[in-house]
């Protein structure tokens, strides 16, 4: 009887373990795609926290085991490694591998492999160099060794594979050494060129992941960060299979002091790998992030009727960062503007024209992030409490990563970096259109939510009001009309950036010399720890058409 027992037991055990193995180890018969992910913390992940995944409503479920995906990995100084290929499941800290495997296998379905080496505060200066064995890290030999290991297993299973490309995101530390970082292009083309050459695969991709302009660095290394940006450029321009993947739009983490971190963290790791994986897509002909909401037959609006133009602009709060679509249906008196407004028009450049609209759409959440800014209340009061027959548009032009420096009308010395004249391009080009189609266009006021990035900084929290007016009175002209009414919302007092009221005082004084000029007030309103949040920028929208309506005659 024992004897028995102890075989069924056995024969459990077996049926188990082979199950485990054709689960891990599936042999496909398609041509699997292998992915090289390399560079230094932010590739790492550094301050993802793989508990916290569940937190972002676009991205439940994206910390479970891939068992689909194989994954090799060796992180830092080499005790984090996985020992050959296994299931791809975030580690304490993740990086953009786990969302980019989970998109671009709902999008190809194609076999995917991830072989990963990252490690923090290194450079390709030394740590990355292929000729300088003496120095640094010796990442590159050690990389090349992962890779090679990787594939050789790959071999053994019977997998048929291509080397796909390679997803890069390093640069800080060069960047921070002046020592470094005119030498960056040089030290990149030369690993891109290596690593082609001793993997026998000349057509290999590169992904250049951007070094945020969001964290701290965008600010007091801005100098810096423009100087290496160059570098990068230079690469790019010369190398045809290489790529770029903006990342300055993505959510970046706050430091509890109110700085912006060294980190994208939780948030911004799940989103940067969805970054790389539209980029990649769009490469090979199944982009997931392009959508057509303009309207389908003639704008909503009589030809002659009067159409009353609003502009919003700033940067994270204005975006919506924090601000899910996927929560509107759940906040009570809100649950309409989870779908289209056919009756208000919304053209949009968004993350500094990372998304755009191609024309006229109804106003309604797009498809960004996942997030959506205070225009939907806004539109759908303003809607609700103008006559009926004048035409309703909103304009949205914003960057959640910009600064003050990025809106002088002047330019600043970085001046790739320069909204401005995209701005008023983009209001222009709006009032153009509406005249184009028979339609008198009426600007009736630029909304301006004071950027958090601003706030922080002390060098730019002194000077807000100051660059502020430059901006208000710059638009005046180039729009040809100086007393154009500008609705300005405070900074909200549990907000983490600090100098807050400093910056609110600051405001209110410009509004008390600018007669044009009106201060919203957000401090009743709910807030959580970094942003407004949902409900928030729900009731913020509405704050700020009600600004409108008691200045204006209907």
């Amino acid at each position: 009887m024992k004897l028995c027992i102890r075989r069924t037991i056995m024969t459990a055990l077996a049926l188990t373990v082979l199950a485990f193995m054709a689960t891990e180890f599936v042999i496909a018969e398609e041509v699997t795609r292998v992915f090289l992910f390399a560079g230094q913390s932010n590739m790492v992940g550094s301050d993802a926290h793989a508990d916290r995944i569940d937190d972002y409503p676009n991205f439940k479920g994206a910390g479970e085991l891939q068992s689909d995906v194989l994954f090799s990995y060796i992180l830092g100084n080499g005790d984090e490694a996985s020992k050959g290929l296994v299931p791809l499941k975030p580690l304490t800290a993740f990086g953009p591998e786990v969302t980019f495997a989970r998109r671009v296998r709902q999008q190809a379905q194609f076999p995917v492999a991830i072989i990963k080496s990252a490690v923090g505060g290194t450079t390709v200066a030394f740590d990355w160099n292929p000729d300088a064995p003496d120095k640094g890290q010796k990442l590159y030999p050690r990389t090349l060794k992962l890779i090679r290991e990787s594939l050789a297993d790959l071999d053994k299973r019977g997998v048929r594979y291509q080397l796909e490309a390679v997803m890069w995101h390093q640069g800080e530390n060069d960047m921070l050494d002046r020592n470094l970082y005119k030498q960056y292009a040089d030290g990149l083309a030369k690993l891109v060129a290596r690593l082609r050459a001793d993997l026998k695969a000349p057509e290999l991709k590169w992904y250049i992941g951007e070094v945020s302009e969001k964290g701290i660095w965008g600010m007091d290394h801005r100098q810096n960060l423009g100087i290496f940006r160059q570098q990068q450029e230079q690469v790019l321009k010369a190398d045809a299979l290489l790529r770029w993947v903006p990342t300055s739009h993505l959510a970046f983490e706050v430091m509890g002091t109110g700085q912006p971190h060294y980190h994208f963290g939780t948030q911004g790791q799940l989103q940067m790998g969805e970054a790389f994986a539209a980029a990649y897509l769009r490469d090979i002909g199944k982009p997931f992030d392009a959508t057509d909401r303009r309207f389908k037959k003639e704008l909503p609006i009589a030809k002659g009727a009067r159409v009353r133009l609003f502009v919003l602009a700033g940067q994270r709060n204005m975006e919506g960062e924090d601000s899910f679509v996927s929560q509107i249906a759940q906040q009570p008196g809100y649950e309409s503007l989870a779908k289209d407004q056919s009756s208000v028009l919304f053209r949009y450049s968004l993350g500094g024209g990372v998304k755009s609209s191609s024309d006229w759409e109804p106003l309604g959440p797009v498809d960004f992030l996942g997030n959506f800014g205070p225009e939907l209340s806004f539109g759908a009061r303003l809607r609700k409490s103008i006559n009926a027959r004048d035409g309703v548009a909103v304009v949205k032009f914003t960057h959640s990563g910009a600064q003050g420096p990025d809106w002088f009308p002047n330019g600043s010395p970085e001046s790739r970096r320069n909204l401005y004249p995209k701005f008023i391009t983009y209001i222009r080009a709006a009032q153009d259109d509406l005249k184009q189609q028979g339609v008198e266009c009426n600007l009736k006021g630029i909304f301006w939510h004071t950027g958090e990035n601003d706030t922080y900084f002390g060098p730019y929290s002194q000077n807000i009001a100051k660059w502020l007016k430059q901006l208000v009175d710059q638009t005046r002209v180039d729009l040809q009309q100086p007393d154009l009414p500008w609705f300005i919302t405070e900074q909200h007092k549990n907000a983490p950036w600090g100098n807050i009221k400093v910056v609110n005082t600051a405001l209110n004084e410009l509004a008390r010399t600018d007669h044009q000029i009106t201060i919203i007030k957000t401090s009743e309103l709910p807030h959580a720890r970094l942003h407004f949040g949902t409900r928030g920028t729900l009731m913020l929208g509405e704050e700020m058409a009600d600004a409108y309506l008691k200045n204006s005659n209907k």
